[in-house]
């Protein structure tokens, strides 16, 4: 661009734009940063696309400040901002778990009346779920019926698995319920969040059969759903159902990674197996995986909690000649008693109910709207106009009325 500046094929202001998407899709948002920069001082006026691009790159690195200041530069410039634009920013608050603010970014669409779509209402879901406000991105959900706007795959999957980090099984289950009733075909990503909230609960048994009705419907399981089926049985100590599901992941052309061989490693270690664990671990140089600090616990905790602790002591000088640093679980394995890892207690369970499938069950979440956070995402899109409607990429398919309920 700087050999190009001046003359007269130059670049124009959609080069500019191209390379600013690109550093947002690199994560450089300093380069995007300087292109912008370079657009400006070559007398090319930023339009609506390129600050989109620019709030793109900082709603990606999570660079909130940066974003708002973006944001008022494009007021002052006169440019009306689009839903896409507080999509960035509210993703930018998200990713650093400022949520009261990404809230005032939604409360600000309606006042600049702009109609929220699925994409920045999921942008705001993710802002409460990551600083594990629940009850508000549940509030979300339900006020996306209300408001008209229809919830994407993207938008329930990432609802379940806010559920399931927060160990509200219940809750992630009457979100499944609500996707099927919606007629939004559940994908992998779905089928491991929820095996994922079995494990948790020691389910092992429940994980298999959402393992199994994944296939059934045509789901090929990735690394991560393996993984996750693979967690269920370390929980529960299933050592041998673990290494049979090893054999079935390789049979469907599907290698280990370090997350999945780390998870099987698990497995031998809650059963008791210490030296399969070991073998495991040695077997690692030879797959040419590197073990992390997590691979390490494991195989120490196994090592400690089977009263060996020479052999936990080898393996703790052999992760630090590896140069890989102890952490708090690791010193803690290597007590004299070493603890026990529980989950945390499940919060209360939430009566289920039967819903009508025209989603009318999305009142039925509970929900008190004490600090109007159901309010907000109505008045905002009832007050915005129609005219920024965007398409949504992945938008729900009419499917069969097929129930997906385990």
């Amino acid at each position: 661009i700087q050999s190009h500046r001046g003359k007269k094929m130059g670049p124009n202001i959609y080069t500019y734009v191209n390379l600013i998407a690109s550093c947002a899709r690199s994560n450089q948002p300093e380069k995007a940063f300087e292109v912008f920069q370079a657009m400006v001082e070559s007398h090319l006026k930023p339009n609506q696309v390129a600050y989109n691009a620019l709030l793109s790159a900082c709603g990606r690195a999570g660079t909130w400040q940066k974003a708002l200041e973006v944001y008022g530069s494009m007021k002052r410039a006169g440019i009306s901002p689009s839903a896409q634009a507080f999509t960035a920013l509210i993703s930018a608050c998200a990713r650093k778990q400022e949520w009261a603010r990404a809230q005032e970014l939604f409360k600000e669409m309606g006042r600049e009346r702009v109609r929220p779509n699925a994409i920045v209402c999921t942008a705001l879901i993710g802002a409460y779920s990551r600083a594990g406000r629940l009850d508000k991105a549940l509030d979300v959900i339900r006020a996306m019926r209300a408001g008209k706007v229809t919830p994407t795959r993207v938008t329930y999957n990432l609802l379940i698995s806010a559920c399931v980090k927060n160990h509200e099984m219940d809750r992630a289950l009457i979100v499944f319920d609500i996707m099927a009733a919606a007629q939004t075909h559940p994908d992998v990503v779905t089928y491991s969040s929820l095996m994922s909230g079995y494990a948790k609960r020691q389910e092992w048994r429940k994980a298999l059969q959402i393992f199994r009705h994944m296939k059934e419907q045509k789901h090929q399981p990735n690394v991560v759903a393996y993984s996750a089926l693979c967690s269920a049985y370390t929980a529960a100590k299933q050592w041998r159902k673990a290494e049979e599901l090893e054999l079935e992941m390789l049979d469907d052309g599907i290698q280990h990674t370090l997350i999945s061989y780390t998870s099987l490693i698990g497995a031998y270690a809650y059963g008791g197996e210490w030296a399969k664990a070991l073998q495991r671990l040695d077997a690692m140089q030879d797959l040419d995986m590197k073990p992390d600090v997590f691979t390490y616990n494991r195989v120490i905790r196994a090592l400690r909690k089977a009263g060996e602790p020479d052999k936990a002591m080898e393996i703790f000088s052999r992760m630090t000649e590896a140069s890989v640093e102890p952490d708090a679980i690791t010193y803690d394995s290597l007590a004299q008693d070493p603890f026990e890892v529980h989950d945390q207690p499940l919060a209360q369970r939430i009566p289920r109910g039967q819903f009508d499938a025209d989603l009318s069950m999305i009142d039925a979440l509970p929900h008190d709207d004490a600090d109007g956070t159901y309010s907000i995402v109505v008045a905002a899109a009832e007050a915005g106009s129609d005219d920024d409607e965007e398409d949504v990429e992945g938008a729900t398919p009419k499917a069969s009325s097929r129930a997906y309920r385990i």
